[in-house]
């Protein structure tokens, strides 16, 4: 299975709930710029089998409608993509059975859940895309 943890963009840094912080201008600019080169690439492999899900927060699923506009695949939200631990999002994704899966999250489970499937510290900044294979 090959998972790629995308961390939303950038945000407003204010708003009546965190939930509801959209992303900024320079967000949606500098996603555009990422997701254009990741669209490529990814194309490029071949992969045909995969979903892209994203969690309940207003700036991930701004993230994931530019994403998907240019992978051309529609995108699901999902509750648990807000924070829950690296079993449940495994047997989430068990679930589904996929081969491929795009997340779109938040920090810090994205560096919680790459580092209990790899033992790897990353650094995960807004808009970076991080790619592990289990």
């Amino acid at each position: 299975m090959r998972i790629y943890f995308i961390r939303h963009g950038i945000a407003e840094a204010f708003a009546s709930d965190d939930k509801r912080r959209g992303l900024t201008f320079e967000g949606r600019m500098r996603l555009e710029d990422t997701f254009s080169k990741f669209a490529k690439e990814f194309k490029k492999e071949g992969i045909t089998d995969y979903r892209i899900f994203c969690s309940t927060y207003q700036r991930s699923m701004e993230t994931a409608e530019i994403l998907s506009e240019y992978l051309g695949e529609p995108y699901s939200i999902k509750q648990y993509l807000g924070g829950c631990t690296t079993k449940e999002l495994m047997y989430r994704l068990e679930l589904s059975r996929k081969k491929c899966y795009i997340l779109i999250s938040h920090e810090p489970y994205i560096s919680n859940w790459i580092f209990e499937l790899t033992g790897e510290d990353v650094i995960v900044s807004r808009g970076s895309i991080h790619k592990i294979d289990i």
